[in-house]
């Protein structure tokens, strides 16, 4: 006989033995209401829970569509067709301005204090250390962008000009160009740095031809434009 089985004569040998006794029924009686009473209530309990579950995901649920609102597209698809629309409605001055912010936002401020440099200077100097055969022919660069703008700008990482100078030349705001002989003494000393020096030395060590390519720094056309844009949005 299963527990339900059990339970379920049990419960009716107990009324017959209460219906039997003196004062059985009105005892079996107030058994019922107290059964009924506590059964609704933990139905109001119940219910109140289950109220109470509901709103908060309702909540949650419009909290989470807003802010996905306020952060714009949220799928690439979205952004990319956003991005489209734009294009085929921006005057040419519009997209001239989108560039620019996306190239002041990628920015960090070390590399804002070179563009600062480099838009009231004829340029600084550069040099990139390349390595090839002794028996000649091509080099490609082991070390490059090796520049004084760094420290002459106030950036507060110096190791990491280079770097810098490479993500400005990424957004085409700086250029290389040919070597200016009127910094022939900034060229050597550069050349005496000792990142420069400990890079021909290994290029030396491993059997290969260094080079020393000395080129000059100088604010692009591009940066040249950004530059004065700012300027005029100052004014």
């Amino acid at each position: 006989m299963s527990d339900k089985d059990s339970s379920f004569f049990g419960g009716a040998l107990a009324n017959r033995v209460l219906k039997r006794m003196p004062g059985g029924s009105f005892v079996q009686e107030q058994l019922e209401r107290i059964e009924h009473r506590v059964l609704s209530e933990l139905k109001q309990r119940l219910d109140k829970v289950e109220r109470s579950a509901t709103v908060s995901v309702l909540a949650f649920s419009v909290e989470t569509d807003a802010s996905s609102k306020k952060r714009g597209p949220h799928a690439p698809g979205e952004l990319l067709r956003e991005l489209l629309e734009i294009s085929g409605e921006q005057s040419r001055e519009q997209a001239q301005h989108s560039y620019y912010m996306a190239a002041l936002k990628s920015l960090v401020p070390d590399e804002a204090r070179i563009l600062s440099a480099l838009s009231d200077s004829p340029g600084f100097p550069l040099l990139h250390v390349m390595a090839g055969s002794r028996l000649g022919g091509a080099t490609h660069p082991v070390l490059q962008n090796v520049s004084n703008v760094g420290k002459i700008a106030g950036v507060r990482l110096i190791d990491l000009t280079p770097h810098y100078i490479r993500r400005l030349r990424d957004w085409d705001l700086v250029q290389n160009s040919p070597e200016a002989p009127e910094l022939k003494t900034s060229y050597e000393i550069l050349e005496t740095d000792d990142e420069v020096r400990k890079t021909v030395e290994r290029i030396k060590k491993s059997g290969q031809r260094d080079a020393i390519l000395r080129r000059t720094l100088k604010i692009s056309d591009l940066g040249r434009a950004l530059w004065e844009a700012c300027r005029i949005s100052e004014d």
